[in-house]
């Protein structure tokens, strides 16, 4: 989910590359049976015809061996063609839907630096930044509050001494941190990459693969894109899209960086956007997406799985009545990220 490529050759690549796929590979259907047999639909009634009228069918993921795992799956219909739905994933902005509270979304080039994130400075003047930016100036390099390293966090002592005030000091201090989170991920230092809280270190890289492996069979049909990813890969996949976000949770902001891989897989396109770094309240955020041609009443559209794994301290220690109630708060999420989504293709 970005906006606006700044690397058109690769996205116009990409495009032509999975239409030749597609092309060569698909009927215009998708095999209910055998296509969703690794979801949590797998043998469950599926209406096309509901899906095309703009239902959105949901299920609770698999129940997670992971203790701060979560996960929900949707699936959607969307009338355009599969290959336009996969570029739609790379060049849209949730910042353009209010009802998201996501304040700001953009695409980075395939190498950043802290000159690339001057988008911070166009943060809103709302009270969910506010927070954000008042935890940085108040950060104390020593015992950092919000989800840094103590190296990162020393770096604001010498910004500090500049008597910067308080948004540019926001806007060059993280832009450092997050020019340095993005380059750990795509060069040979992600495996390691951590940052401390109050009950220890936390590896974004093993949040990610706990997410990624507590549904075997979602593993499997994804092994092919995730082996491509820092995840497991040596030589690694370029990213079809690259990005830095600034998002409400719970009325405070948190600053997120993410990489979208897609690759076709038989008579699919797979999207996975891992949201490898974020500075507070989620350790990681993982978003899949399959995608398949479906006929409609004779007309080619578009049939979506969608998986959304989240790693966060909120629902570690929750279980029974409690963990449904956090499910069921997040499937409404989803659904309303669905919905602003296919409101794109109007």
């Amino acid at each position: 989910m970005a906006m606006n490529p700044l690397y058109p050759k690769l996205s116009k690549l990409l495009s032509l590359t999975l239409a030749a796929g597609l092309a060569i590979a698909a009927p215009l259907r998708a095999d209910m049976n055998s296509d969703l047999a690794f979801t949590a639909f797998a043998g469950k009634p599926v209406d096309i015809d509901s899906l095309a009228g703009g239902q959105i069918q949901q299920e609770r993921g698999s129940l997670l061996d992971f203790q701060r795992g979560i996960s929900v799956q949707s699936l959607y219909i969307i009338d355009a063609a599969p290959v336009d739905v996969a570029h739609k994933l790379l060049t849209w902005t949730p910042a353009n839907h209010s009802e998201l509270k996501v304040w700001m979304h953009l695409s980075l080039p395939a190498k950043p630096t802290a000159a690339d994130f001057s988008g911070l400075g166009t943060l809103p003047d709302n009270g969910s930044v506010g927070y954000l930016l008042n935890g940085t100036a108040n950060l104390d390099p020593d015992n950092p509050s919000l989800q840094i390293s103590k190296a990162e966090a020393q770096g604001i002592t010498a910004l500090k001494a500049q008597n910067l005030d308080k948004k540019t000091l926001f806007v060059d201090f993280w832009s450092q941190v997050l020019a340095g989170r993005i380059d750990n991920f795509l060069g040979d230092k992600f495996a390691t990459a951590n940052y401390a809280i109050s009950g220890g270190d936390i590896l974004p890289f093993n949040e990610i693969t706990s997410l990624i492996r507590s549904d075997p069979k979602v593993y499997a049909d994804y092994h092919p894109l995730f082996s491509q990813t820092p995840l497991y890969a040596s030589s690694k996949l370029a990213p079809a899209d690259l990005y830095y976000e600034c998002f409400d949770v719970e009325d405070y902001s948190t600053l997120g960086t993410g990489a979208i891989y897609q690759i076709t897989n038989g008579t699919a396109i797979q999207s996975a956007d891992i949201e490898f770094y974020l500075c507070s309240g989620i350790y990681a955020d993982v978003e899949l997406e399959k995608i398949w041609p479906v006929t409609v009443n004779g007309k080619t559209e578009t049939l979506v799985w969608r998986e959304d794994l989240i790693s966060t301290a909120n629902v570690a220690y929750l279980h029974g009545m409690e963990r449904l109630a956090s499910i069921s708060l997040m499937l409404q999420d989803v659904q309303q990220g669905v919905n602003a989504f296919r409101a794109e293709f109007k």
